[in-house]
C-alpha cells in the first residue's frame, strides 16, 4: 500500500484595521435627505421605508431616496451615486 500526499491550505489570514472615523452628527433631522439601500431581503425595504416615514413624521425628514440591489454584494456605482448625495443612511436586513 503506498502512502498518499495531502496538502492542506490555511484559508485564514490576518486581520485587516482600517483607520476609520464616525460620521459627524447631524445637527437636526428637519429637511434632511435620508437615503435607504434595499438589499431585497424580505421585508428589508418595507421596514426601513417605515421607519424614514416616522422619521418624516416625527423630526421633519425631507425627501427619502430608495435604491434597490438584488444581488449580495457591493451596490453598483449609479446607486451609490444616488445614496450619496442624501445626508444620512439607512441600511440594514431583515428576514
Amino acid at each position: 500500500m503506498s502512502a498518499k500526499e495531502v496538502i492542506l491550505y490555511d484559508p485564514t489570514a490576518e486581520p485587516r484595521i482600517l483607520a476609520a472615523g464616525l460620521a459627524r452628527r447631524l445637527d437636526t433631522l428637519r429637511g434632511k435627505k435620508v437615503a435607504i439601500l434595499d438589499n431585497s431581503k424580505a421585508n428589508a425595504g418595507y421596514l426601513m421605508l417605515s421607519v424614514a416615514r416616522r422619521l418624516q413624521e416625527q423630526y421633519g425628514v425631507g425627501e427619502i431616496v430608495k435604491r434597490e440591489k438584488g444581488i449580495a454584494g457591493a451596490p453598483s456605482p449609479t446607486i451609490l451615486d444616488a445614496l450619496t448625495k442624501c445626508d444620512f443612511a439607512l441600511v440594514g436586513s431583515a428576514d
